[in-house]
């Protein structure tokens, strides 16, 4: 809610003296109510508490979710009818399957974590390949919605449908080998137990035990409509359409203790974890903890709880809902860690103060809104963005602090156009641009931004000035003298305040006469292989860089004219020679592309990036790697100092050892996150621990790189398909071929990451 000072500012005045009242004219009375209420406002910050918001990409609920035996991976359904693949020890979703055409009701994982199999309303039973990142066959097909779904053993699925059927099948080939009537109609749940027997339960309110033929040996009424199983080395429990839930003994199926006063309707998720305790999901959102018989609420969905799980050692609970979220609960403390959003193109973490992780595609469609305000999650990023925000909370990483969004946040500055004041044509090749920001939430305006077709102006371009409105809130004001390409010229401004917050942005669109030659594209391409520290030498980086030297050569980027080239390999790739050839491309016009291509060892300190160029010899020493590093900040500067409107980032790098934290290298990506935002341009990066993980000798290439020319060649030109492919297209592919890659031709992940702001482009036109 927004805070004003009406209510302050009518009290002071009507305390005035009633003799100064008498003296003074209706219109002086008005002016000083006026002055008033100004100061009391300047003097007071304006909150609004925001709630976190899908605004495009909304997926709807979590239907269906199961862990692997491992806990490293998570396999998900979501309303579109997709299944998503998310590798918690990286904290990102790995990958999208499509292929049912009705809600997905039910998925399990096989116990070696390399199959799924999901289930759906549309009757049939799906397999995914985790190992390849895709399906496997189709394994059944039933007479009706298909309910309850587990893996007895990695070569046997059992499936259940809402007629009461149970049919056991074979993995591979799907043949049935046991298709039986084990209930009355109604959906039917079904859990494994130690040992592999397979537990059912039924709308007819029975419990049955099946041994490994599929023959049943033993039965138990629970007197109610089974909504939910779990079985656990120390007993099996089963939820029930009242909310009570039973404990059962897992061989004979004898009763035990009821527990009851957790849940006001069905019991919809049960997990045991490895100690025996037990925790459960209810219809009412609530999920709960049992101790000693009593539930101790650990928090509350909006919507019905879909899945429980637990884990069975590190002490963290999971929960589905159908209010579209997975969250995260720490079982001993009942503290909410982090939630996970699956959009309909990307992912996302957020945790309870705001803070975050994810895909860009993703980042782009949410939002924090307020009663009359609405603000992009990405505006947070520079206070609040936490590169592999979950496995950092998993792992008891200490994050930064980082005031509550939900608590209330001061309202962003305001931002308008002062000249032009619309969009429209000119016949200039310059125009001039005045734009203005104001305070109007108490934390005033640090800066004042403008981007044309996405990329940032420099404000050593531009005149700042610094002042007060007439009601005396902080102001700033800048002049800009642009020059601009030739067609469409978009130009966005942005203000950020005291606490790091931009604006939503303002744009207009600048249109001049379209110019018919072709833009030029500008490379610089580094690769290191030999360092002078000779412990460090890779094999690939070299041979990649000059491959995409070569791919550009050849094809030119298709539609564009050859411009300058720049290529540094091995002892000519020093700082210093980094740094000059970055600052030759500072010439390129504002409608040429520039592609900068770095390939060798990259390494992290806390939230910063650093390549590290050929004469580093000691790049695990922080000392030596911030003299001689090639630091993001260096990059920024850089690349700030560009004309080019039009700008690709791509780095293939990895870490100069194994003994180092994964978690330390993905920190060091906020800091090419907040270059992206800041500068507006496109960043594509791999960065990794291992070597290993990226160079492989089947493929003749690092992964990533043979990824991009795989992109650059063709195969991102998606969406749409139009024989061009732009910096969106090649993200968008090299993100989620890279992981398929790995897991198909290594044992190690590789997850590159794509930050993308401003105009999308085109940066290849493929050879038909």
């Amino acid at each position: 809610m927004r805070k004003t000072a009406i209510a302050v500012s009518a009290a002071l005045v009507l305390g005035l003296p009633l003799d100064g009242f008498a003296q003074m004219g209706s219109q002086m009375l008005r002016n000083q109510s006026r002055m008033i209420e100004r100061t009391v406002s300047r003097n007071l910050d304006k909150v609004f508490r925001p709630r976190l918001v899908v605004r495009e990409g909304n997926t709807g609920p979590v239907t269906a979710l199961a862990l692997s035996a491992d806990e490293h991976f998570m396999v998900s359904a979501v309303g579109n009818n997709s299944v998503r693949l998310w590798d918690l020890g990286a904290g990102r979703e790995l990958a999208r399957l499509s292929g049912h055409a009705d809600r997905v009701t039910a998925i399990a994982v096989s116990p070696d974590g390399k199959l799924a199999a999901s289930g759906s309303a549309d009757r049939s039973v799906k397999l995914w390949n985790l190992r390849q990142v895709g399906e496997a066959g189709g394994v059944a097909d039933h007479g009706a919605v298909v309910t309850g779904l587990v893996f007895l053993d990695g070569k046997r699925v059992a499936s259940a449908d809402a007629a009461g059927t149970l049919k056991i099948w074979a993995a591979e080939g799907g043949a049935p080998a046991k298709a039986v009537q084990a209930h009355g109609p109604g959906a039917v749940v079904l859990a494994v137990l130690p040992g592999g027997r397979l537990v059912s339960g039924g709308a007819d309110g029975r419990v049955r035990l099946w041994d490994g033929a599929g023959t049943p040996v033993a039965e138990a009424s629970a007197e109610a409509a089974v909504t939910a199983l779990a079985g656990g080395a120390k007993g099996l429990a089963v939820g029930l359409q009242d909310g009570r839930i039973l404990r059962l003994d897992p061989a004979t199926l004898a009763p035990g203790e009821t527990l009851s006063g957790g849940h006001s309707g069905a019991v919809t998720g049960l997990a045991f974890d490895g100690e025996g305790r037990l925790y459960s999901g209810g219809g009412d959102g609530t999920v709960r903890a049992w101790r000693d018989g009593t539930p101790k609420l650990l928090g509350k969905h909006d919507k019905a709880v879909t899945f429980i799980g637990a884990s069975q050692d590190s002490g963290f609970v999971l929960s589905a809902s159908e209010d579209g979220t997975t969250r995260l609960w720490n079982a001993t403390t009942g503290a909410a860690l982090v939630t996970l959003l699956s959009t309909e193109k990307g992912w996302a973490v957020v945790d309870p103060k705001g803070r975050y992780d994810g895909s860009q595609q993703a980042l782009n469609g949410i939002d924090w809104q307020g009663e009359d305000v609405a603000v992009n999650i990405d505006s947070y990023a520079e206070t609040h963005f936490e590169a592999a925000l979950l496995p950092r909370v998993m792992a008891g990483d200490g994050l930064g602090e980082a005031p509550s969004i939900p608590d209330g946040v001061r309202y962003p500055a305001k931002i308008r156009f002062v000249t032009p004041t619309a969009s429209g044509s000119v016949e200039q090749p310059r125009i001039a641009v005045e734009v203005e920001a104001e305070d109007d939430g108490g934390s005033g305006v640090n800066e004042l931004r403008l981007y044309r077709n996405g990329r940032q102006v420099a404000t050593e371009a531009a005149t700042i000035e610094r002042g007060q409105t007439a009601d005396g809130a902080p102001r700033v004001v800048g002049r800009f003298e642009l020059p601009l390409g030739p067609g469409r010229n978009e130009l966005v401004a942005t203000a950020v305040n005291a606490d790091k917050m931009e604006s939503p942005p303002r744009t207009l669109v600048v249109e001049t006469a379209a110019d018919a030659g072709k833009p030029a594209m500008h490379l610089l391409v580094v690769g290191i292989n030999a360092y002078r520290n000779k412990e460090l030498n890779l094999y690939y980086a070299r041979p990649d860089a000059q491959a995409l030297l070569k791919f550009f050569a050849e094809a030119g980027g298709g539609a564009m004219n050859p411009g300058q080239v720049i290529y540094l390999e091995d002892g000519k790739a020093t700082r210093e020679n980094i740094k000059a050839a970055l600052a030759t491309l500072r010439r390129a016009p504002a409608g040429d592309l520039v592609v900068v291509y770095m390939a060798g060892h990259g390494v992290s300190i806390g939230d910063d990036w650093y390549y590290v160029p050929h004469e580093l010899e000691k790049p695990e020493e922080d000392e030596f790697l911030r003299a001689q590093g090639m630091s993001s900040k260096d990059l920024k500067a850089a690349l700030e100092a560009m004309t080019a409107d039009r700008t690709l980032l791509l780095l293939d790098t990895c870490h100069s050892g194994t003994a180092v934290s994964p978690l330390k290298d993905y920190r060091g990506l906020k800091s090419l996150r907040l270059l992206a935002r800041s500068v507006g341009t496109h960043i594509l990066a791999a960065t990794d621990r291992d070597q290993y993980a990226i160079e492989l000798a089947r493929l003749g290439h690092g992964v990533f790189t043979y990824a991009v020319l795989g992109a650059l060649r063709g195969k991102a030109d998606t969406g749409p398909a139009d024989g061009t492919v732009t910096a969106a297209e090649l993200i968008r592919y090299v993100e989620n071929e890279v992981p398929r890659l790995a897991q198909q031709y290594t044992d190690y992940a590789q997850y590159p990451t794509g930050y993308s702001r401003g105009m999308d482009f085109m940066v290849s036109r493929p050879a038909k």
